[in-house]
């Protein structure tokens, strides 16, 4: 019996939306990270390079919020690499209120001394990740805070990036093993700590770029064991 439902090539629509892209005038950061020919999906997780990242933001909506932190830390041969590391507090953010401070442990005199402009930090971004796979713990917030940044100044409707969500890896374990995906507490946090992983005080966008790389490596541990997984597993697990 056929199947009614074809499986989806998320492969070939991300290359799609790439080269649809690439038709605008782009900034060379820009062009360079999307003209990158995607990685093999057969490429063993053992032999990729990643970059993990997080965002702190004012709020949740791109168009009433900002940025007001970037971090992210590589994965190299399974290893985080903590000499490969980038924070940046973001200038162009003067939105911080009280509980926003309290929460992501920045104040406006951090932005106004060692803030560097939007664009120059997602440059950087850009130029790190070309030849790497970004990691997040719930890309809802980055994906959505990039993608409003592409339609306001660059002109195209996404950056459209390959993404590992150690978030949706989490549900899709749960979905897999008879855990409950609604109730399941799936924040960083409680995640880690399903996972036996050390709790950190602080609270930064590095700090969180940290934790979820050693999230990714425990999760990959526990599913696989010694199996070899692939670029491709991980892709369709983070969907």
């Amino acid at each position: 019996m056929f199947s009614l439902f074809k499986k989806k090539d998320h492969w070939s629509e991300l290359t799609a939306k790439r080269t649809e892209c690439l038709k605008s005038t782009l900034p060379r950061e820009v062009e360079l990270n999307l003209s990158q020919p995607l990685l093999d999906k057969n490429m063993l997780f053992k032999t990729l390079s990643f970059l993990v990242i997080d965002f702190e933001t004012t709020g949740f909506e791109p168009a009433t919020n900002d940025i007001i932190s970037i971090g992210w830390i590589e994965i190299v041969n399974m290893q985080i690499d903590l000499e490969r590391k980038q924070h940046f507090y973001i200038s162009n953010s003067q939105h911080i209120n009280h509980e926003t401070a309290v929460i992501n442990q920045i104040v406006p005199q951090m932005i106004q001394n060692d803030g560097i402009p939007l664009e120059k930090a997602i440059n950087t971004l850009l130029t790190d990740s070309k030849d790497k796979i970004l990691v997040v713990h719930g890309k809802v917030i980055e994906k959505n805070f990039l993608d409003f940044y592409a339609q306001k100044f660059l002109g195209i409707p996404e950056l459209p990036l390959m993404w590992i969500d150690t978030m949706k890896i989490e549900e899709w374990k749960a979905s897999k093993t008879g855990g409950n995906t609604i109730s399941q507490d799936n924040r960083l946090s409680a995640v880690r700590k399903r996972y036996n992983l050390p709790q950190y005080t602080a609270h930064n966008a590095l700090i969180d770029s940290v934790a979820t790389a050693e999230l990714l490596l425990a999760q990959i541990a526990q599913l696989y064991r010694d199996r070899q997984v692939t670029l491709e597993t991980l892709y369709e697990m983070s969907q």
